[in-house]
């Protein structure tokens, strides 16, 4: 049943797709990489005006990039559903041939019914030389109408089994066809996108050149470091697992039924500059927002705490900025794509207790936090 291509014919249009692209708008912005030291030095450097322009440079930019990871996504999607699709049309085609078969079996045994008729299989019953023969006789053709019942009933369940597998497969056709169709809106949105940067930079005319190197200096450090916060989500949850940020660091006051803890920001950062990977990065803490940031790499990052379990919180970024440039919504998940950041208290406060969080409260310079208390040790002992 040929109702779709090989998985590698949308590989292909997708990167001939790209190659057209490229060869539309020839951008510079993908050069010889130059040392980070060098790149950062030049970005540092620019002025406000220079920063304003390059600004919405970026943002395109990261449109631009947001697009073509859709566009891998949905083509992903596309493999996903043209397999399932291909396992479908097998199971078809299994239940298809039981089904044939079955039929044709029915068919032969309605056409030795017909040809004997109704009055043969009578004939045999009053032919019967006694009661003993006609009861024998009786069961054979209770056996035969059985039979023939129960090859019905087969018959039909095999043909209701294969409309709903043939709907399914249409239903998977139908996705395929919806997904394909998103896949080239992305593509045509990403030729836009690309069109609108081109325009951009032929407008500034004699000074395009240098910021398309810019833009190009500035991809380079983006790059870096999305590579670089993903090690720091990672290492920052490790720390907060295996017991690196101390206990007494979480200031705790035990009361009747619930525990009060503050971390302080100059505290949890002191923890940090000890952690190679963490050494660059900084929280503050104010009344209505957290911002995590790295100095060093310009990146600054607005948001909040959530209770994300009923012991872990969890950073919800609202805004981000990259060398004073906005970040898109999509740009900030990226940062975020193998894992989020959490604090997980069950974890810095230990097995033998189980929490869960009532309240957490932002304050100039640190975060308080409160939970009920559920002592785990009492409740085997039996206390």
């Amino acid at each position: 049943m040929a109702v779709l291509q090989k998985p590698r014919t949308i590989l292909i249009f997708a990167l001939s797709f790209a190659i057209v692209i490229a060869s539309l708008f020839p951008l510079k912005i993908s050069g010889e990489v130059q040392p980070i030291e060098e790149v950062q030095e030049k970005l540092e450097s620019i002025s406000d005006k220079e920063k304003a322009v390059l600004a919405d440079l970026f943002i395109l930019l990261q449109k631009i990039e947001e697009m073509e990871r859709e566009a891998e996504r949905v083509n992903g999607e596309i493999g996903v559903l043209q397999d399932e699709i291909r396992d479908v049309e097998k199971l078809i085609a299994k239940q298809q041939e039981k089904y044939d078969k079955q039929l044709d079996t029915l068919r032969q045994v309605l056409v030795s019914y017909q040809r004997s008729g109704p009055a043969s299989y009578l004939e045999t019953l009053l032919s019967s030389k006694d009661l003993s023969s006609f009861l024998k006789n009786l069961n054979i053709l209770k056996d035969l109408t059985k039979n023939v019942g129960e090859l019905l009933d087969s018959v039909e369940e095999l043909e209701r089994e294969l409309t709903v597998e043939k709907e399914k497969l249409s239903e998977k056709v139908r996705l395929l066809e919806d997904k394909k169709a998103e896949l080239q809106l992305k593509l045509d949105e990403s030729i836009r996108l690309r069109g609108e940067q081109e325009a951009y930079l032929d407008s500034l005319e004699e000074e395009r050149e240098y910021y398309e190197e810019q833009l190009g200096n500035l991809q380079q450090m983006w790059d870096e470091i999305k590579a670089l916060f993903s090690d720091i989500v990672q290492e920052f949850s490790r720390i907060m697992i295996e017991g690196e940020f101390p206990l007494k660091d979480l200031n705790l006051e035990i009361g009747l039924f619930t525990v009060q803890g503050t971390v302080y920001e100059d505290v949890l950062n002191e923890v940090l500059k000890g952690n190679k990977t963490l050494s660059g990065v900084e929280f503050h803490f104010f009344k209505d927002r957290v911002d995590i940031e790295v100095p060093e790499k310009h990146l600054v990052l607005k948001g909040v705490f959530s209770v994300e379990d009923k012991s872990v919180l969890k950073f919800e970024v609202s805004e981000g900025s990259f060398y004073d440039m906005p970040l898109e919504p999509e740009s900030i998940n990226e940062l975020f794509r193998n894992g989020y950041l959490l604090i997980d208290f069950k974890e810095l406060i230990g097995d033998y207790i189980d929490i869960t969080l009532e309240s957490i409260e932002m304050e100039e310079g640190s975060l308080r936090f409160q939970f009920k208390p559920d002592f785990l040790w009492l409740r085997r002992s039996g206390g």
